[in-house]
């Protein structure tokens, strides 16, 4: 496999290095300074092997990245592990300004197909219309016309049973959730209110337009609720929303559980992401599946099977909870 990685107009022969960089304004909420974490990860299921080398593996694949965060950078890990041919990985910077330049290399290299990781990545990658593009780490991928008969998607977030499950083996008197998200997603709200009654909890959901309203139907739920279930909704979760909804949190004991890792050191109790192998597997599958015409079948977005959990030590002691792989081996 050759893979070489593009940034900042330089190229540069080397293995990936993760990241722990914030989150960038541009995409994501931006973060606090950071308090001390300790993160210990939890995988639902067992470790996923590398796919096999399938009918992809001799072509060219440029990797574009929308930003230098752990939840990026740890898939673009994972797809080079796979050794799927020539690999050049194109990072944005967590600059959209950077897409011009990301556009200008990808489309002197002709690749064959396109991973784009992260929105900003996403939509620089629409320039290539005619090439076979997969992209993931994308939530309000409605609203930026990414999916065509060339491009679909990989969901963002894990099941969000299993998420809730391993939210409450944690935290077993946590009876009432909130959730707080922009327009266009009511079939994540539908699949959320499925897990909150198999899991005997009671969700509030409130869909907003702003981040003020989004700030005004935090503070009329939170005396009501036991946590907060955060989604990543940049068009609603502005640095404003998220700074007040830790320092409410935090003064008020109420448990957040977040979509990021980089969000632990504001204060929530766990991070539940997606593992990047299955993320990954499923990126790889579609791709496999490109037909001769270069579209890609099935539907819009292909669904996660895997979750990732991190738990913040610091608020769980706080909050008199004891970690749940402990209460599981004590079972």
């Amino acid at each position: 496999m050759r893979f070489v990685l593009r940034t900042a107009g330089f190229v540069i022969s080397a293995a990936l290095a993760v990241s722990s960089c914030a989150r960038s304004r541009t995409n994501e909420p931006a973060t606090a300074a950071p308090t001390p974490v300790v993160d210990r990860a939890v995988s639902e299921s067992p470790p996923v092997e590398a796919a096999p080398h399938g009918p992809t593996s001799n072509l060219h694949t440029a990797v574009l990245v929308s930003a230098d965060i752990p939840e990026y950078t740890q898939i673009v890990a994972e797809i080079l592990r796979r050794d799927r041919g020539e690999v050049t990985v194109h990072t944005l910077s967590g600059q959209p300004a950077n897409a011009k330049r990301v556009v200008g290399e990808v489309g002197a290299e002709k690749p064959d197909r396109i991973i784009a990781v992260g929105l900003s990545a996403a939509i620089a990658a629409r320039a290539f219309g005619a090439t076979p593009m997969v992209f993931c780490q994308v939530f309000n991928y409605q609203d930026h016309a990414l999916v065509s008969a060339t491009s679909k998607g990989v969901d963002l977030l894990p099941p969000f049973e299993p998420q809730l499950r391993a939210w409450r083996a944690l935290a077993p008197n946590l009876h009432h959730v909130g959730v707080i998200t922009g327009p266009g997603h009511d079939a994540s709200l539908a699949q959320m209110q499925q897990a909150a009654v198999s899991s005997g909890v009671e969700l509030t959901a409130r869909v907003v337009r702003t981040d003020l309203e989004a700030l005004h139907e935090f503070r009329e739920m939170a005396p009501h609720i036991d946590g907060l279930w955060l989604l990543p909704d940049n068009r609603v979760l502005s640095p404003d929303v998220v700074r007040e909804v830790f320092a409410y949190s935090t003064e008020h004991d109420k448990q957040v559980a977040t979509f990021g890792q980089s969000l632990l050191k504001m204060g929530a109790l766990l991070s539940l992401t997606a593992d990047p192998r299955d993320v990954v597997d499923r990126v790889l599958e579609r791709l496999d599946a490109v037909d001769a015409s270069g579209r890609l079948p099935g539907p819009d977005m292909t669904h996660l099977t895997l979750l990732q959990t991190q738990i913040n030590d610091d608020v769980a002691r706080r909050l008199g909870l004891v970690a749940f792989e402990r209460r599981a081996s004590a079972e």
